[in-house]
């Protein structure tokens, strides 16, 4: 129990202080949530994940790797939920607001921060990894996430155009290109320094972004579906990814049995991602149900994120 609150207290803790410092702020003031969702993608969230890759000595195979899981968590994770709504027979917009739900997590401005506190021994390959997780779970929520929202109104086109407006895949493809040549960008104080400073923002910026996104959440509908969509997205998302793992142990991957296998089950605990409320107003698809979504995997994953986390101390 002792290690637990351990766990409550010097991971989970830091994080939903400054989400309620948010939500507080946003209460008290009104704060405008366009520009500072602006600030974070396309300012902290780009400089960190620059940073993380570009300071990495983790391996390509590796970073391929953490690539090659996310996909096919999420594949499975939709398959999965393609089957728990089948059984209820839900179908339409509902149906895909909740696959939206459960298969997409938010690996960015809650991921980060996460993976940081909870290996603290070597945050900067935690950063590098989930950096690759932030480009997989984005890349498929603006194609495949579109495509299920849109009920196939969203052309591959479009949804791969709206991907290419997408900062971070430059900016991580450009880290990747810098890394593979070994260009001495830290050398370069003019450049790397602000990149460094805006990086070294981002965690608190994004979580009190996170907490301003959330005050917003209108009031509960479908209320006995939005609670089965938390408990595929904090509870049945880790237990796939663990499974996942194990399999890749029992086939002879390499690498999923240390740090990696650990990291990507505790980042798979993770909330709702924003993004898919985003897109559920675009296509005006149940975004009620989306931010509600949103806000109550958020305010549940103190939880659920902490008993993975003692979970995988104890059994990876």
């Amino acid at each position: 129990m002792s290690e637990f609150l351990t766990i409550l207290k010097d991971i989970i803790l830091p994080i939903f202080v400054l989400v309620g410092v948010g939500a507080f702020l946003e209460k008290r003031f009104k704060l405008d949530i366009t520009t500072m969702s602006k600030l974070n993608f396309y300012v902290f969230v780009p400089a960190l994940l620059f940073t993380a890759l570009v300071e990495s000595k983790l391996p390509f195979d590796k970073l391929a790797l953490v690539a090659g899981f996310q996909l096919v968590l999420i594949l499975v994770l939709l398959a999965l939920n393609v089957g728990v709504l089948k059984s209820m027979s839900i179908t339409g917009g509902l149906a895909a607001a909740f696959l939206m739900s459960t298969a997409f997590c938010n690996s960015g401005n809650f991921g980060l921060p996460l993976v940081q506190l909870a290996f603290p021994e070597d945050p900067v390959s935690a950063a590098s990894y989930q950096a690759i997780t932030i480009m997989v779970q984005n890349l498929s929520t603006f194609t495949i996430g579109m495509i299920i929202v849109a009920h196939g109104r969203a052309r591959i086109v479009e949804s791969l155009r709206e991907t290419l407006r997408l900062p971070f895949v430059y900016v991580i493809a450009a880290a990747l290109i810098l890394k593979r040549f070994h260009v001495p960008v830290m050398e370069s104080a003019w450049l790397w320094n602000p990149i460094k400073f805006a990086s070294d923002g981002l965690v608190p910026i994004a979580l009190l972004t996170l907490g301003v996104q959330i005050a917003k959440t209108p009031k509960v509908k479908h209320v006995g579906l939005l609670s089965l969509a938390n408990f595929m997205r904090l509870a049945a998302a880790p237990l796939v990814a663990f499974a996942l793992v194990r399999l890749g142990i029992l086939v002879g991957v390499s690498g999923l049995d240390g740090m990696l296998g650990r990291l990507v089950v505790i980042a798979a605990a993770g909330p709702s991602a924003v993004n898919t409320v985003l897109i559920s107003l675009e296509y005006k698809n149940e975004p009620d149900f989306s931010a509600s979504a949103v806000f109550y995997s958020t305010l549940f994953s103190a939880i659920g994120v902490a008993i993975t986390i003692f979970l995988v101390r104890h059994f990876m």
